[in-house]
């Protein structure tokens, strides 16, 4: 099996950043990785919540047996010059991560070694979503905290050059430039029709109905509508005992 490099997208995040994903889609190309763009269902009332499908995402791919899964943010601009990500491997590290501009590690940009290891890793931190984490270790929103948390005494980790996961300096030579909330936004040069969709997700999801299910039923949800969207990259469980896939 190819590496995997995944990205997602809903609730107009991925056509605000389609011009980023391109850049993805091509370094893929360059590359001869697999690569997918999540963006079904369109929408959903996780809303920013939305972020915490990246670890089952990842979690999926491994398991299905890829060597290699990257995860990029969809507001990662993936540069010409950057090099296959596979020349970070150690041979001991299975997790690949670079700080940002907090000085933690940032979630935008994950690289992950197939490992019983870093699958159980990526288990333990979906499976206390909803449980505290120290302050020192919080971001207010999403699964970067429990990143930041659960990879702090993980040996497995290899911490990136600052280049792999840019989201700090306009003047780096980097290879993914990373335009999250904070110093970069304000370098990302959004056309017209980006900020009329930008404005119009905002309002569309001001108005969304509450979600009334809880977050594991929610992620469940919106994970078998991913992996019934794209059954190759994230194929059903399989039960041994009974012969079929099984769903979330």
């Amino acid at each position: 099996m190819k590496p995997l490099v995944i990205s997602l997208g809903f609730n107009g995040y991925q056509w605000i950043y389609a011009r980023n994903v391109e850049t993805q889609r091509a370094y893929c190309v360059r590359h001869g990785f697999d690569y997918v763009m999540v963006s079904r269902p369109r929408f959903s009332n996780m809303l920013m919540e939305c972020a915490w499908l990246k670890i089952p995402l990842i979690t999926a791919a491994l398991e299905a047996g890829r060597p290699w899964v990257l995860f990029l943010d969809s507001d990662v601009e993936v540069k010409v010059s950057a090099p296959s990500f596979l020349s970070n491997e150690t041979g001991s590290s299975d997790l690949y991560l670079a700080n940002g501009f907090s000085g933690r590690v940032n979630s935008g940009v994950i690289i992950a070694r197939r490992s019983e290891r870093v699958v159980s890793l990526f288990s333990e931190m979906y499976s206390n979503a909803m449980k505290p984490i120290p302050a020192e270790d919080d971001v207010g929103w999403g699964e970067n905290g429990h990143v930041i948390h659960y990879t702090k005494r993980y040996n497995g980790l290899q911490i990136l050059d600052a280049r792999w996961n840019n989201n700090f300096s306009p003047t780096l030579d980097d290879y993914f430039r990373h335009y999250s909330a904070g110093p970069m936004r304000k370098f990302y040069e959004f056309t017209l029709f980006e900020k009329v969709v930008y404005r119009a997700a905002k309002i569309y999801n001001k108005y969304l109905p509450p979600n009334k299910l809880s977050f594991n039923e929610s992620m469940d949800l919106l994970m078998n509508s991913v992996r019934a969207a794209y059954p190759q990259a994230f194929p059903m469980p399989f039960n041994k005992s009974t012969g079929r896939s099984i769903s979330i």
